[in-house]
């Protein structure tokens, strides 16, 4: 082969590994996601829009490196990868920033990282790695999975302690998941919902804040709580009725331009992203994460093993879980939370542990075809 053939080659090699699916869903959701912050950021690009941008440019460079790598590399860093981010969680309550009455940020530089979104990431490659350790045929019952349960609830503690509840709700939703579609028999998985409803009963009367239990109480009635809690709720729904079938265009929506709908970028782009888009745009994105999250679920049926399988699950159920509870909020289906839609809401870390998801979705499907 000529010098000018290896390079050609090589370059078709890489190509042909690409996954385009996931390549094209995620650019479509993030270009969205970045006009929809410039809305609700009013075209202030030298503010949190620019660095959302820095953060997704990081991500996508992560998102790359780890889509090169062997996934089964991750198996072998899984365990100190997550005491690792166990050693991050421990550090924020001694020298974390507070901001709005919790402390859930470590300052590097002029940035300040949330672990708690890098630990989703590293509580589903350890419970991958451990889960996939085990035999195949080994017993599917609620005690034999001691060791995974204390795995999350590790993490999920540490979280909720901040307090960030609405992180902590993710995590545990993830590795349910995780456990319920790869270890768990039908008699395991009610015995596990008795349990949870019977935990959450205990922590509603004795463990959560107030704050936390009036959210239920404002979504049951917001408009009892228009003046305070519910104002936010109720402007969401607004916006998302004015936008109609075709939406009101860009920068045109009334709840954000005239400032009525708060956390416009964080909380609710979505109810922002609605009233411009209306009914036909906001279907097009969540088909687009839909799409992406089913395409993660393929994946895992084709991985070359139990790990890489386990991981396309942990990934997919991450992303549909921000999209279901995030969208549920701003459509008052579920109560307000601070769980954010990713791309759409600002938040560094989270772009970030979301890239090096996709990044891991990449990895699995290059080496689907491989052998050895």
């Amino acid at each position: 082969m000529t010098s000018i053939g290896r390079p050609r080659s090589l370059f078709r090699r890489i190509v042909q590994n690409i996954d385009w699916v996931i390549v094209t869903l995620v650019a479509g959701i993030v270009a969205l996601a970045l006009i929809n912050l410039n809305s609700a950021g009013t075209g202030d690009w030298s503010g949190k829009i620019q660095v959302q941008i820095r953060w997704l440019g990081l991500g996508t460079i992560a998102a790359a490196i780890v889509a090169a790598l062997d996934y089964r590399v991750l198996h072998r860093l899984a365990y100190a990868a997550y005491l690792f981010g166990l050693g991050l969680l421990g550090l924020v309550p001694l020298i974390g920033v507070m901001r709005n009455e919790a402390r859930r940020w470590l300052e590097l530089g002029d940035y300040q990282f949330q672990p708690s979104e890098l630990m989703k990431i590293l509580l589903i490659a350890a419970l991958a790695r451990y889960l996939s350790d085990r035999p195949s045929k080994a017993p599917r019952k609620v005690r034999h999975l001691i060791v995974p349960f204390i795995m999350f609830l590790v993490p999920v503690a540490l979280i909720v302690n901040q307090p960030d509840l609405s992180t902590g709700i993710i995590c545990s939703l993830v590795a349910l998941t995780i456990l319920a579609l790869t270890e768990l028999s039908l008699k395991s998985i009610l015995a596990l919902m008795t349990t949870g409803v019977t935990l959450f009963m205990l922590g509603w009367a004795f463990f959560m804040h107030k704050y936390q239990r009036s959210r239920i109480d404002v979504w049951l009635n917001p408009e009892a709580y228009a003046d305070n809690e519910g104002y936010q709720t109720i402007q969401a729904m607004i916006g998302v009725g004015n936008g109609g079938f075709f939406g009101r265009g860009v920068r045109q929506g009334t709840q954000n331009t005239l400032d009525f709908l708060p956390y416009g970028d964080t909380d609710f782009p979505f109810a922002v992203y609605a009233e411009e888009w209306g009914f036909l745009g906001a279907a097009m994105v969540l088909v687009m994460f839909v799409a992406l999250v089913l395409w993660g679920l393929g994946l895992a049926s084709q991985a070359r093993d139990r790990f890489g399988a386990l991981l396309c699950v942990g990934v997919s159920a991450l992303f549909f879980f921000h999209v279901v509870i995030n969208v549920g909020m701003v459509l008052q289906l579920l109560p307000v939370t601070g769980i954010t839609i990713p791309f759409f809401s600002v938040g560094g870390s989270n772009a970030l542990a979301m890239m090096l998801g996709i990044g891991i979705l990449m990895s699995v499907s290059r080496s689907r075809h491989q052998r050895g």
